[in-house]
Order: C-alpha cells, then structure tokens, then sequence
C-alpha cells in the first residue's frame, strides 16, 4: 500500500516538474520572438512610386549576379539578403553597406564561395527572392523582389504573370524579376502591372519578342511603358480580356500604367 502512495506521489512530482518546465520553456520562446521584432525596428510603409529602383544581373554563367540599387532617399545602412535553393537545399549571400552620400550602389553577389582562387558554385539555382532593409532615423523600410534566373526562348516572372517570348541565346543566363520601383519618377498615373525587368550579361537585343502580361479587372485602358536604361517610352500594345500583348525588340524594364 505505502508502496503504491509512494509511486503516486512520484508520478505526481514528475507531472507538476513537466508543466512548470514547459511553461518556462514557452515563456523563453515567447521572449525570443519579442526580441527578434524589436531587432527589425520600426517599418515604414512605402508606396511603388517611391521605393527604389532595383537590378539583379547575371553573369554569362549565371555563378554571380549584379545588385544595383538607385533612387533611394534617407537610408543611412542598406542591408540585403539573397536566399535561393541549390539542389533542395536553402543558401544565401547577405551583405550591407553604409550610405556615404551616394545616389547609386552596386555589389557582386556570388553564388557559391571562394578560397584561394578555387571557386566551389552553387548548381541548380533557378528561382529566389531579393530582401532589402533601408535603414534610417525614421526606421526601416523592408522591400523584397523575386527573381526567375533562366536559360531558353521563354522567360517568364515568379508570379507567371509577365512572359517575353523570342529567340534568346541558349548559353547565357537571364533574370526576370520585379524592380521594387519604377527606374523614373511617375508623374501621373497608377500602376496596374509591374515594373517587371529582364537582364543579362549578354545582348539586350529582342527583336520582334511576344510579351505577355496579365493585368487586373478593368485595366482596358492601361498603356505600356519600357524603361531600356536610359529613358521611358510608351509602346503599341492591345489588351484583351485582361491581358496585355506586345511585341517589342530589347530587354528591360517593362510597367503599365492606367
């Protein structure tokens, strides 16, 4: 009898031990997670027409890419974070800078690591997304952009909403991703699709390309806009039943605006 009381009260003890350590437990985690939102500082909202301008241009190999960032006001520190899958498995190049009065910057991000000119790649790479961080004063404006580095004659965006279509060359790498902002100040307008760019390393030339992009309701008056490194331009396209068609002849950055 004393014998059963007393594995009663172990099994008793033992209970009470688990729920106060699992309370603890939650309560560490809990603190945890307060910590890491604190750590990202207070976010600022920032509508398209003023968020950066941002390029991811692959090497010929597609092994590096071309970070180039412009048109971005009041960021003291610029951290950025490129995550991406190599053979199922997640790798990434993260990296800041300290703003020093430049209107622009640019950064090599490699793809793999490097160790007395012996270079070891990531294979496999197709899809990722681009995380940026403007840190100031103020706070923190957190912007992300997905990118579809690819090879072929169809060269499409993450969210399969933007195609161009033409005669590509099979042995260079081609991103399609959204720029985070437009390359020029919008003066009147919305935007309804887009920015979305296509870079490479090779020749922007695109002769007679199909473009496609799916546009939201009501968009049968929106008009095409191509940014090709220099200036903006309108370019003859139609719509029909949401979705927009044009054929244009050189890689850039293509918005559409109502």
């Amino acid at each position: 009898m004393k014998k059963n009381i007393l594995i009663a009260i172990i099994v008793v003890v033992v209970l009470a031990l688990g729920i106060v350590t699992a309370f603890l437990i939650k309560g560490r985690n809990a603190s945890k997670i307060e910590v890491e939102l604190e750590e990202e500082g207070v976010l600022i909202e920032t509508p398209l027409k003023e968020r950066p301008y941002v390029t991811l241009t692959p090497r010929a190999d597609g092994k590096e890419f071309t970070l180039e960032i412009s048109r971005f006001d009041d960021a003291e520190t610029i951290e950025y974070e490129l995550v991406y899958l190599s053979q199922g498995l997640s790798r990434g190049v993260v990296g800041s800078v300290e703003v020093k009065g430049e209107s622009s910057i640019s950064r090599d991000l490699l793809m793999g690591t490097c160790s007395r000119n012996v270079c070891k790649y990531d294979e496999g790479v197709e899809e990722g997304t681009l995380t940026l961080r403007f840190r100031s004063e103020e706070g923190t404006r957190k912007l992300t952009a997905d990118f579809h580095l690819q090879q072929g004659d169809d060269l499409t965006s993450v969210d399969e909403k933007f195609t161009l279509s033409g005669n590509f060359s099979p042995t260079t790498f081609y991103i399609t991703m959204s720029t985070v902002g437009l390359p020029e100040e919008l003066e009147e307008g919305e935007i309804v699709a887009g920015p979305y760019g296509v870079f490479t390393a090779g020749s922007t030339a695109a002769k007679k390309s199909a473009l496609t992009i799916v546009l939201p309701e009501d968009s049968s008056e929106a008009k095409l806009f191509f940014f090709d490194g220099r200036n903006s331009e309108e370019e003859n396209a139609e719509i029909k039943d949401s979705e927009l068609t044009a054929t244009v002849d050189s890689l850039g950055t293509f918005f559409v605006i109502k």
